[in-house]
């Protein structure tokens, strides 16, 4: 296994990510995946950015940045011919679950993760406080650099005016990025 640890305690991934801001807690499942209806992507193709360390027994914390543009809005909430950015900027304290739950594919390991954190994010005229929760897995292509695939659901902690929420109440991010490891000891 070749997870973030404390011979490799440094992790910057950068890539792209997808944001569907119709997602909350009545989503069914398959609307997660209705990719042309539902997900909104940066006009650039690298649009987030972690850096993270590990400080032991499997845990690690990191920042992370993300930004898109929304022009799928909820049902309901559409602003038709209008595309706001949406940004964020996060923290997560990450567990590495590969030490008990390794994933094996036609040879091929595959280091699933769970993070928890907090996160601010600005949507047109509206800012708030968030509460993340997200699952994903590492593949190492060499000892040091790798790609990560995440999902992470976002919940709106601040209470905001429901006439005002372009949004249901949360968003999903999904994310696809490149990872590189630092700062080897000998």
């Amino acid at each position: 296994l070749q997870a973030q640890d404390k011979n490799n305690p440094w992790q910057f991934s950068f890539g792209t990510n997808a944001i569907d801001v119709e997602a909350d807690t009545n989503t069914q499942f398959a609307d997660f995946f209705d990719i042309d209806r539902k997900w909104n992507t940066a006009k650039s193709p690298i649009s987030m950015f972690t850096i993270s360390k590990y400080i032991g027994d499997n845990l690690s914390f990191g920042v992370g940045a993300s930004f898109n543009s929304i022009k799928n809005y909820a049902t309901g909430l559409e602003l038709p011919g209008v595309t706001n950015d949406y940004f964020s900027i996060d923290a997560m304290l990450k567990y590495d679950l590969s030490e008990f739950l390794s994933i094996k594919i036609l040879g091929t390991t595959f280091e699933p993760f769970v993070g928890v954190g907090p996160g601010w994010t600005s949507f047109s005229n509206q800012d708030g406080l968030t509460a993340n929760l997200s699952l994903g897995i590492n593949y190492w292509l060499t000892e040091t650099f790798g790609v990560v695939a995440m999902s992470e659901y976002k919940h709106n902690l601040t209470d905001l005016d429901q006439s005002l929420m372009l949004d249901e109440g949360g968003t999903m991010r999904w994310s696809l990025m490149f990872v590189i490891k630092f700062g080897k000891s000998e």
